[in-house]
């Protein structure tokens, strides 16, 4: 075993004041070898769809992260492994949702992190995102997969027009809408930062400023 990493991680979620159900999850785990992984996802698609996706899609990342039979070789096989076990996670989610009128529409977005010694890899679908505190400044890590992130690219919109925009919450990518599934991944130097990884239920209600000093 390569025990590297030292730390603890703690993970919560709320329903908070508006929905009568909860459909975010996250958990965090440790498998034999000490690698860490950290997942976060916020289920759409109404009553028990949301929560349905959010739950299948964490909890198959997490279980297969804990079979791992051999370590990570390099970066190039961590970001192999991350993007194949959430494709496989995606189509779980989408044929349910095909054979199931009950199901269908259901979706989650999803945020995680792979981290193996002094490797960071962040995987993102959708609006969840990662923050990392470096030098008592939270750097987001992760980039919003929606259509008003996509107006602020192409210079349509600014920061202060995406506070207010009617259509900020319209996803532009999630785990288990479509039989295809491109996952945004990406790799960063890691040296022990603190992470934060969030729902929009949480960064949409809390100041950037705030969540830093807290």
């Amino acid at each position: 075993m390569s025990q590297y990493l030292s730390g603890n991680y703690f993970c919560l979620t709320n329903k908070g004041r508006v929905r009568p159900d909860n459909e975010d999850y996250a958990r965090g785990a440790v498998n034999a070898f000490g690698n860490v992984l950290l997942v976060v996802a916020d289920g759409m698609g109404g009553a028990s769809k949301g929560e349905y996706a959010s739950n299948k899609l964490v909890n198959h990342l997490v279980e297969c992260f804990l079979e791992i039979e051999d370590e990570f070789k390099n970066s190039k096989a961590m970001k192999k492994w991350i993007n194949k076990v959430i494709v496989e996670a995606n189509e779980i989610i989408y044929k349910k949702a095909q054979k199931n009128d009950d199901y269908k529409g259901m979706g989650t977005t999803l945020s995680a992190c792979l981290i193996v010694k002094d490797t960071l890899i962040t995987a993102q679908v959708g609006d969840s995102r990662v923050y990392c505190l470096k030098e008592n400044k939270l750097e987001q890590l992760t980039e919003d997969q929606t259509y008003v992130h996509y107006l602020k690219n192409n210079k349509k919109l600014t920061d202060e027009e995406i506070a207010t925009h009617p259509d900020r919450h319209k996803l532009t990518n999630a785990v288990g809408t479509k039989k295809e599934l491109n996952v945004d991944i990406k790799e960063y130097q890691y040296n022990g930062e603190r992470l934060l990884l969030c729902s929009d239920g949480l960064y949409n209600n809390v100041s950037l400023k705030d969540l830093t000093s807290i």
